[in-house]
């Protein structure tokens, strides 16, 4: 079960975080964050959470698998007004606090465009950004992410245990899945402030995590 007081009691935010919705199981957080905000009953800033997403979501229609109450699924919800162009940035933001968290956490994380997040090109996690658009700005967005954060090489279908890894097999021990939300949370809004000023900040950081730049 996650805690979802204990993640707030982890937060260093203004607004990211400060409303959650808490799942015990969820076919899909982004889907239940637009049925959310169909309904009026999402803010700024609001996650959606789970300990075991059934039907996650990748790019392209491919599925996300998470081991119950091992791993981590959650959605942001944005809802101010974004420009497009700057808009193109938040996957890049999402990729950088996350691999910020899991550095954090002890991980040593890189990043591979568009979506992924790897420990030694093994995949830990992915990103799923959708959004509402108006003219030339977006309007609302869900930012989903999924990780690996304590599950063992076991649980892991056959099809999956040669290119999926863990946070806690990659650091020797296992984490407090509020914590790890958490601090992307905190980091996520960081970077998010960054956007309008310094979007050049994020493009360097995100940069600097990934792992196949100028690789064939």
């Amino acid at each position: 079960m996650i805690f979802t007081n204990l993640i707030k009691t982890n937060l260093r935010t203004k607004q990211f975080g400060r409303d959650i919705e808490y799942y015990q199981r969820l076919g899909s957080t982004n889907d239940e964050a637009w049925e959310l905000i169909q309904n009026g009953e999402a803010s700024h800033g609001m996650i959606v959470i789970t300990d075991y997403q059934t039907q996650g979501k990748g790019r392209g229609g491919n599925s996300w698998f998470m081991s119950p109450s091992k791993g981590l699924a959650l959605s942001l919800i944005l809802l101010e007004s974004i420009p497009l162009e700057i808009a193109g940035l938040i996957p890049l933001v999402a990729g950088v606090a996350m691999a910020k968290t899991l550095k954090n956490r002890g991980g040593s994380p890189t990043l591979k465009w568009p979506n992924d997040i790897l420990f030694h090109g093994k995949k830990t996690g992915g990103i799923l950004c959708e959004s509402k658009i108006s003219g030339q700005s977006v309007q609302s967005m869900v930012v989903g992410i999924g990780i690996n954060v304590n599950e063992t090489e076991i649980d892991f279908p056959d099809e999956l245990k040669e290119t999926a890894t863990s946070l806690s097999i990659e650091s020797g021990h296992t984490h407090q899945r509020e914590l790890v939300a958490a601090i992307f949370t905190t980091f996520f809004e960081q970077y998010w402030e960054m956007l309008q000023e310094s979007p050049e900040e994020i493009i360097n950081d995100w940069t600097s995590l990934c792992g196949h730049l100028g690789k064939s």
